[in-house]
């Protein structure tokens, strides 16, 4: 019995890993064939089918129309479902909060020290574009003008570093750090507020003038400064979280 449970799993096993390549080498929404089209070319079981079918389906990489017209058509995952996903899935774990800013933390560098890498045109343009911002910026800028203009510089840099990979596990710990954390404290007049705000444009600076000079050490430092500005500051802005704690215990 164990052993044709382990075959079982086997011959499903291979019949995903076949039918997910034939849907990876096919267009998005092209027609991959009937369910019994699907029996012929994966040579296996209809029951089989059917669960490999169940199993894409789950991935995202497949979508199942029933009807005259219907059949097995291709798809891609979507990124703010795996995000979602994931991070509900690590909500159910135990977990230290402070993983979450060791991870954002080493991502970001790492997209810093990539960006920084690349052609010198690319890279100026990139930072070019993003400095007025930054530049432009007041002190007394709210926390979410702050938040917007750190997600556009972060989309820009992880485009600029072809880094899509690093910048789905970074949404992923993102994502994650919504459902952990609770509702924060508005405190945009704070004394402490503006002087992040300060603090805060001058290191994004200095990580766009790292880039822009090429100099991939160089932007992992200014990537790390500016993350522990970022961390104390969103910390601060949670009940019971403290950006400066040993865990640094906050979202990302």
């Amino acid at each position: 019995m164990v052993k044709k449970a382990g075959e079982a799993r086997m011959a499903i096993g291979i019949a995903a890993d076949r039918l997910r390549s034939i849907v990876l080498q096919s267009e998005e929404g092209a027609l991959i064939g009937s369910e019994d089209a699907l029996i012929a070319q994966l040579g296996c079981s209809r029951s089989t089918v059917r669960q490999v079918a169940r199993l894409l389906e789950r991935e995202g990489l497949l979508r199942v129309r029933r009807g005259i017209n219907g059949g097995y058509f291709g798809a891609r995952p979507d990124a703010g479902t795996i995000e979602e996903t994931v991070s509900a899935y690590l909500h159910t774990l135990p977990m230290d909060p402070g993983d979450i800013t060791i991870l954002a933390s080493a991502l970001w560098v790492e997209a810093l020290r990539k960006a920084a890498g690349r052609e010198a045109a690319e890279r100026e343009r990139v930072c070019d574009r993003l400095r007025p911002r930054f530049q432009a910026i007041s002190d007394q800028a709210t926390y979410e003008m702050v938040r917007d203009l750190e997600l556009a510089s972060q989309a820009a840099i992880f485009d600029l570093a072809d880094a899509n990979y690093i910048k789905l596990i970074f949404d992923v710990t993102v994502a994650f750090s919504r459902r952990r954390f609770p509702a924060p404290v508005l405190d945009n007049d704070s004394p402490m507020h503006l002087q992040f705000v300060r603090n805060w444009r001058d290191a994004k600076l200095m990580e766009l003038n790292a880039v822009a000079s090429g100099d991939p050490e160089l932007a992992a430092m200014a990537a790390q400064y500016s993350r522990k500005l970022w961390f104390h500051r969103v910390g601060r802005r949670f009940h019971g979280f403290d950006g400066s704690s040993p865990a640094g215990q906050v979202p990302a």
